[in-house]
């Protein structure tokens, strides 16, 4: 079972004004960005009735977060959730920080807990509490109500998708291995219509959370995975089943997103660097070639394609994709 182990905390449209009295190490964070303006700004969203009005420690608090300073991003959000304790997008904030940069997980838990009190409507909240709780917490059951109460809020956010694409997705494997086939091809499918909402998004980094957590972007991770359940779940399960029109539909498809990751992925030296310095690790265009190869080699007259992609991988450092390549003599 390939798992998936990317802490997903990302897509989350928090309110913002920005003001004149900007902490000095917060300038110097944006004067580095091409856009100064853009690096202050790009955490920006609408506000609404249940929003407690943003202060600068709330917008340099981001700015800290999107750097990697978590001392002083934490300081900031403490700092402004003193003054404004019915803010959920301050404890949702600083539940991500507790969860993704501190590893505490009961905190991260409350702060998620406390947002979806002020604001029992709170999409994003539910989604990133089913997302601290099926990985960090392990507890599926609980995570699928969430996610689908998120998903019910808001069918069309991308974070929301992309978490409950990943959920579902992981949760087949699991299915699979449990030999619940027609289970795990239903969660399979569900996956697969959030990761399209996904990659059918133009913009999807559109402020400083998003682009601490996946510096590299998101869509290539989500043709990944579509890619993924495709192939491992849908086509292996078709197959199985005798439906031959099914499984290479499902095929051709996999081939067609890994493809369409490839195309967009960062380099692999790209990745590899953010792996050491943010301590996580990524889609790197290794894995996608080795999945591009294995998925080749089920389509007879295409085997040639699934030598060249093992190579490339092989090339790029990936052991596995060595392996397959001398069995297969290519």
């Amino acid at each position: 079972m390939k798992k998936i182990i990317f802490p997903l905390l990302a897509f989350i449209a928090l309110p913002t004004s920005i003001q004149a009295n900007i902490d000095p190490k917060v300038a110097e964070i944006c004067m580095k960005a091409a856009d100064f303006k853009g690096c202050v700004e790009s955490m920006s969203g609408p506000t609404n009735k249940n929003s407690s009005p943003v202060s600068s420690k709330y917008d340099e608090a981001l700015i800290f977060f999107e750097a990697g300073d978590t001392s002083s991003a934490m300081k900031k959000i403490n700092s402004f959730i003193k003054d404004n304790n019915s803010s959920k997008e301050a404890y949702l904030a600083r539940g991500i920080i507790y969860s993704y940069d501190l590893m505490e997980n009961e905190k991260a838990m409350e702060d998620f807990n406390k947002a979806i009190e002020i604001d029992d409507q709170y999409a994003i909240a539910y989604a990133l509490r089913a997302d601290h709780l099926y990985w960090e917490l392990g507890n599926a059951s609980q995570a699928k109500k969430d996610i689908e109460k998120a998903y019910k809020l808001s069918p069309q956010d991308t974070y929301v998708n992309l978490a409950r694409g990943n959920i579902l997705l992981d949760y087949a494997y699991v299915l699979i291995d449990k030999n619940k086939n027609d289970l795990a091809i239903s969660n399979a499918k569900s996956s697969i219509t959030s990761f399209e909402k996904v990659i059918s998004d133009k913009n999807p980094e559109k402020n400083l959370i998003i682009k601490r957590l996946f510096p590299l972007g998101v869509t290539y991770e989500a043709h990944s995975y579509l890619g993924d359940a495709n192939f491992d779940i849908l086509y292996i399960a078709y197959k199985n089943n005798g439906d031959r029109n099914g499984a290479k539909k499902y095929l051709k498809d996999s081939i067609n997103h890994y493809t369409n990751a490839i195309a967009i992925a960062p380099s692999q030296e790209e990745s590899e660097k953010y792996e050491i310095e943010r301590d996580f690790d990524m889609i790197t265009l290794a894995e996608l070639h080795l999945y591009r190869g294995n998925a080749y080699s089920w389509i007879t007259k295409d085997w040639k394609k699934a030598c060249k992609d093992w190579k490339v991988s092989r090339k790029l450092g990936n052991e596995e994709a060595g392996v397959n390549a001398r069995q297969w003599r290519c």
